[in-house]
């Protein structure tokens, strides 16, 4: 089954574990394309047997094979199995290592995808409203930006259903395509009461968002944790904190009485806000907010019940001007 691994990119060490992501009949449909892209009709002609339009179908939507513009089938890059199979098959018994070593080929796999955008980004380069790039959006901005989106699909979270690194809810991803028709068709209402839930929760909110040439969005809402986000694991790796995603805010206390609860400290997923222990029979202390670690996100100013934190704006974004 080593073929595999030519066809359709699958990592070797996999090998031993190919059962997990296809059945004996995607394996054979997917060495009967090993030669080529051919029609639904030809695979069933070749192939015969149990082979049909519906197993065909149905391997385009876990991720097996791809359709071409011309109706053709054709093998899909492994990284797209994955992503399925990690959404809505699970892990199964796969061995720790196994896992591990499969998130590292994939984060790999998104670093080497946006280690030119990043690099530029650093060095002063400006970004391009064409390129999907992660930027924080504040609530606020998340409404203007569904004002201009004509339809909402809700996934699951592939970053955390990849890493499993936190808790936190999965079901929050609100992409503005359905690829292979397996998201949930949302209202925009819906997709708001979504996102403001997954804030409350402690998730922020990124856009992945580009502009094509007629000023239509491509791209997805985030709602995004620290710990397994793509985004922020590669921000780490590459000393990109404030790059990608993008920062265009950073907080600071506002003209309201803080009253020293330390939900912001709590909130903060970047540990970019302090606050000295409270002693006994003295008022709490004003929570200090280190701007060199905020990220601009603003989770900690929705969760502030005084409202004592405001998001000073410090950078425009290209994408504004289409939803502002």
């Amino acid at each position: 089954m080593t073929h595999l691994f030519d066809i359709c990119g699958m990592p070797a060490f996999l090998e031993p574990w190919i059962a997990r992501f296809y059945t004996p009949l995607e394996i054979d449909l997917l060495t009967a394309l090993e030669r080529g892209a051919m029609t639904p009709s030809d695979i069933i002609g070749t192939l015969g047997g149990e082979i049909t339009d519906g197993l065909i179908d149905r391997a385009w939507r876990r991720g097996v094979v791809r359709r071409l513009e011309d109706g053709r089938i054709a093998p899909a890059n492994f990284h797209v199995r994955f992503e399925s199979w990690a959404l809505f098959e699970g892990w199964q018994d796969l061995p720790e290592e196994i896992k591990n070593r499969l998130n590292r080929w994939e984060l790999d796999h998104y670093e080497a995808g946006h280690r030119e955008a990043v690099e530029s980004l650093k060095a002063g380069g400006q970004r391009r409203a064409s390129e999907v790039c992660p930027e924080y959006l504040l609530l606020e901005e998340v409404a203007r930006l569904f004002d201009r989106i004509p339809h909402f699909y809700l996934w699951p979270c592939n970053c955390r259903a990849m890493v499993r690194g936190c808790r936190l809810p999965r079901l929050t991803c609100i992409r503005f395509s359905n690829d292979r028709g397996i998201g949930w068709e949302i209202s925009r209402e819906r997709a708001l009461s979504i996102v403001r839930e997954a804030n409350r929760q402690g998730l922020m909110q990124s856009a992945e968002l580009g502009v094509d040439s007629q000023g239509r969005f491509d791209g997805a809402l985030c709602n995004c944790c620290n710990d397994c986000c793509f985004p922020h694991q590669l921000a780490r790796e590459r000393q990109a904190e404030k790059i990608w995603p993008l920062s265009r805010y950073l907080a600071e206390l506002a003209s309201e009485p803080c009253n020293g609860c330390g939900r912001c400290v709590r909130r903060c997923p970047f540990g970019a806000i302090s606050q000295e222990k409270k002693k006994k029979g003295l008022p709490p202390s004003t929570p200090v907010i280190d701007t060199a670690l905020c990220r601009g996100c603003g989770l900690c100013a929705t969760g502030c019940p005084q409202e004592a934190i405001g998001m000073r704006k410090i950078r425009e974004s290209v994408l504004e001007a289409y939803y502002a």
